[in-house]
């Protein structure tokens, strides 16, 4: 039975990784830093910070792990601004702990390390994996480090004539169900079935939506992890992405057309980014010859699902403010 490590595992994609993985026969190991709320049947959890070496070194001593999905770090541009040093930390000084410690084993396993296409610089085409970087902000800038950390198991004295090793995913946008609001697609779906629910107005209110992004559901980028960990080189790097640059004002009309409310759209000065790039799309030729991987499930599907999930969601959640205590005080005895 192969042992499968997967830092960060109790995040966003994390979540649909385990849920990918438990169809295979493969036991299973997730690290997070905080307990986990919730925990699939049949997996085993961990709790370490991979900032202390201690921790996951033991964590992956203990696990002797085949393959690792390194997905743990600070994956938000705006929070990595707000603390640039802890960004640093988890998402460096963190890897390298990661990678370290594994490389380390006697049989080191294989590790998918999952980067962000927001290390290239900006290009109106399509980018390719020697495209030029020029990461513009802290969260961006601590990805390309942690992807230049390969080098030394790559070519050092820890490099051995087996199997293991780093490949890395640049992973454009992508997005569905159970994301945060605080990201550009689950803001627009859980602000209109507010909306609905008439819990705000019918206002809108977004950033720049005169801008061209590169999406995929979630879905099909838990299976192109697995594709790249399964065969992909390593010590190369891939991208993750559809290869269509999609206007994200076209997202927010697709999204109306589901909604029931009638909606004018705002800009909010708070929302927009200095230096917006008008168009990121990336070419995923490379992890399409090397894997057979393709996206499969059409964005519009994606946003259907996320408004129906912000639907339920906002749904349960009023139900449940309503049965709430009413905060009425008992008569005191004294």
């Amino acid at each position: 039975m192969r042992r499968i490590l997967i830092t960060g595992g109790t995040g966003f994609v994390g979540s649909y990784l385990i849920r990918f993985l438990k169809s295979f026969d493969a036991k299973l190991i997730v690290v997070s830093s905080g307990d986990a709320t919730f925990q699939e049947p049949g997996v085993v959890y961990c709790k370490a910070d991979i900032r202390n070496s201690n921790d996951i070194g033991a964590v992956v001593l203990a696990a002797n792990p085949n393959q690792i999905y390194h997905l743990a770090g600070v994956s938000s541009a705006a929070a990595s601004w707000n603390n640039p040093r802890l960004t640093f930390d988890v998402n460096v000084i963190g890897s390298y702990n990661v990678f370290e410690a594994a490389m380390r084993l006697p049989s080191p396993p294989r590790i998918l390390n999952v980067s962000t296409s927001q290390v290239y610089a900006r290009s109106d085409a399509a980018l390719t994996e020697i495209s030029p970087l020029d990461p513009d902000n802290p969260y961006a800038a601590t990805k390309a480090m942690a992807e230049l950390l390969v080098v030394q198991y790559h070519k050092s004295q820890y490099r051995k004539p087996m199997k293991g090793g780093i490949i890395t995913a640049r992973a454009f946008n992508h997005t569905g169900p159970g994301q945060l609001p605080s990201f550009v697609l689950p803001s627009f779906a859980k602000q209109l079935a507010e909306m609905e629910a008439g819990l705000r107005p019918p206002v809108l209110r977004v950033g720049n939506i005169d801008v061209k992004r590169d999406f995929t559901d979630v879905q099909d980028v838990v299976v192109a992890y697995y594709e790249l960990l399964e065969k992909g080189k390593i010590g190369e790097i891939y991208n993750v992405c559809s290869g269509r640059a999609v206007l994200l004002a076209d997202l927010v009309r697709e999204l109306q057309k589901d909604c029931s409310a009638t909606v004018k759209i705002e800009v909010d000065p708070a929302r927009l980014r200095p230096s917006e790039v008008p168009q990121t799309v990336g070419d995923p030729g490379k992890i399409q010859r090397m894997t057979g991987w393709s996206p499969q499930i059409p964005l519009e599907s994606t946003l259907k699902d996320l408004l129906a999930y912000w639907r339920t969601r906002i749904k349960r959640e009023v139900a449940e403010d309503n049965d709430a205590p009413t905060g009425i005080p008992h008569a005191s005895s004294d």
